[in-house]
């Protein structure tokens, strides 16, 4: 292990027992056996060491997800299993690594599975705004979901995810279907 991924793997395991803010660059020196200027050489802060780690994140069987419901429920998962990082970086100043881990993986398995059912329809600049929209809406909800996870259950909104998909891919091929009989005219 690089000393880089001893400092992310250091503050994963600080975080399950710790808060953020008990978490110093000396405890995480301490704990990994670096010296302070090794720490500075790889990472700015704390938060710094959190958006790498996110952003270096892989997520198991993204790859096997095939809707947005699954891709969904795969992700949950993953935040389920990692739920102390998760939420403390959520109320930390490196929330929003939280939500690019999300919509990194919403976005890039997304783009396919609006591809794959609306390629012919929709032209490759459609299918990226979707995909964008999509991403971005949903990484902003589970991240909100997993701040109150009172509000709304997980399972309710796997549900109801692939109804409000299907509505807006039916609105915006339906749209694109009358420019396009428009401009025949």
């Amino acid at each position: 292990m690089n000393k880089d991924e001893l400092i992310k793997d250091t503050l994963k395991k600080l975080a399950e027992s710790y808060s953020l803010n008990e978490i110093s660059v000396q405890k995480i020196c301490k704990e990994s056996g670096i010296k302070r200027q090794t720490f500075y050489y790889h990472f700015k802060s704390i938060n710094d060491v959190l958006v790498s780690y996110l952003l270096s994140e892989k997520i198991d069987n993204i790859e096997s997800a095939n809707d947005w419901p699954m891709l969904v429920h795969v992700i949950l998962v993953y935040a389920q299993n990692n739920r102390q990082l998760i939420l403390k970086t959520l109320k930390s100043d490196a929330r929003n690594a939280v939500e690019t881990l999300f919509y990194n993986h919403l976005y890039k398995k997304g783009r396919q599975f609006i591809e794959n059912k609306y390629g012919a329809t929709l032209d490759k600049n459609d299918i990226t705004e979707v995909a964008k929209l999509m991403a971005d809406a949903l990484s902003r909800e589970m991240s909100r979901l997993l701040m109150a996870p009172q509000e709304l259950s997980v399972s309710a909104i796997e549900e109801n995810i692939s109804k409000t998909f299907d509505g807006m891919m039916d609105l915006i091929c339906g749209n694109k279907n009358k420019k396009n009989q428009q401009k025949r005219k």
